[in-house]
């Protein structure tokens, strides 16, 4: 299989409108002359395979309308853009498929049991069949094609539509084949066997539709190319809560990630920058990616659910932080001297990481540094969230 094309929106469009036009041109035409041949010649079967290709005919209308909008970028209400029009389509699709194979099958199974003596059909309904099983299938191939290019499912489903009438118009030649030994409730037969293909493939679809709708993860493949691509990525230690979804041909991704933990917020923005980057370049399929930053494994070890994760026992942030250490630390001025505290959450505890000046590297209140960080230590050691704090001399360069 052909791998999809770079096209924008509005090219993709215009392919798309094109292939289902010149579909539907062939479809209407096999539809009347398959009616029109079967009634003047005695073929119900060929009368429900020309119904069957005019439901192509408003599947194909049907799909230029959702196409058109499915291929519109994002705005204010659609920030994740219009692909889910398509999955609605192909649902709706479906659906049309499954309501026109149910009344057939109700038509022609009556006709079937009633025991009426059917005429044998004649020779030109031989060469309808025949006629419209060469063009669906060449139709279906064309369309097939245009669908994997666009990468779109509903093309492809609307070229399997295609395929189903070229398959049906084959049992239609079969059927009239034993019509001319004299079966000609073989014919009858042969027009429930069509209506049953065409009701299976409507389901096919609605099936593959509402699975998308109910935010089914994408197929396990693709997830572990997804993953593989994320952790390929430097400075990534590993991930969890990878999720994934569908949205039409599209998949939304959100992960954790894990990187060390005492990296700068700024380096680990440009890590996470780096995971969307590479999934975006070499995962084709993804359009959109949600990345959550962590120092460690942050999910709820009381949960056997593996997305679950605990907000109820939070750590106070800068603020309430600094104010309680300054409480504490009231015998030395070392926060008012400090350059910069960076504070650390690691395993439920808060780390300060306090950076002095250099010049008071030589000041006699800081000589013994083991000594005042002990100090510290000692009396902030009653703070629940608190862990352990570390003196720096030096100079930032920003």
């Amino acid at each position: 299989m052909k791998e999809p094309i770079d096209m924008t929106p509005k090219e993709k469009s215009a392919y798309a409108q094109k292939v289902t036009i010149l579909g539907s041109i062939a479809d209407a035409a096999l539809g009347f002359l398959k009616i029109f041949i079967g009634s003047i010649f005695h073929s119900n079967a060929l009368i429900v395979d020309g119904i069957h290709s005019f439901t192509d005919v408003f599947s194909d209308i049907f799909v230029v309308m959702i196409t058109r909008i499915s291929h519109e970028g994002p705005d204010e209400k659609h920030p994740y853009g219009h692909e889910k029009f398509e999955t609605i389509g192909s649902a709706a699709l479906g659906s049309l498929l499954i309501a026109t194979g149910g009344a057939l099958i109700f038509e022609t199974a009556k006709s079937l049991l009633s025991g009426e003596v059917v005429p044998t059909p004649g020779w030109p309904t031989y060469v309808a069949a025949a006629l419209s099983l060469v063009i669906k299938e060449g139709l279906y191939h064309y369309t097939y094609r245009a669908g994997v290019k666009l990468n779109s499912k509903l093309i492809m489903a609307n070229a399997w539509h295609s395929r189903s009438d070229a398959l049906s118009s084959l049992i239609v030649l079969i059927g009239l084949a034993f019509s001319g030994f004299g079966y000609t409730w073989v014919d009858s037969l042969a027009a429930v066997i069509v209506s049953f293909i065409i009701a299976k493939i409507g389901w096919r679809f609605v099936k593959e539709s509402l699975v998308e709708l109910a935010e089914t993860s994408v197929e396990e493949s693709l997830e572990q190319q997804i993953k593989d691509s994320i952790l390929e990525v430097e400075g990534v230690d590993s991930c969890h809560a990878l999720r994934t979804r569908r949205m039409g041909h599209k998949a939304l991704v959100d992960v954790n990630i894990e990187v060390n933990s005492h990296l700068t917020a700024s380096e680990g923005h440009e890590i996470t920058s780096w995971v969307i980057k590479n999934l975006k370049e070499k995962v084709k399929e993804v359009e959109d990616v949600t990345v959550h930053l962590d120092v460690e494994d942050d999910r709820d070890a009381h949960e056997s659910d593996k997305f679950s994760h605990s907000y109820d026992d939070v750590l106070p942030l800068r603020k309430e932080v600094l104010k309680e250490l300054g409480n504490v630390w009231y015998f030395c001025p070392l926060l008012n001297d400090a350059r910069h505290i960076r504070l650390h959450y690691i395993k439920r505890k808060v780390i300060p990481e306090i950076i002095l000046p250099l010049h008071l590297a030589k000041d006699p209140a800081y000589q013994d540094v083991l000594a005042l960080e002990k100090g510290l230590n000692e009396k902030a050691q009653h703070i629940q969230w608190y862990g352990k704090t570390t003196l720096l001399f030096g100079e930032l360069g920003y």
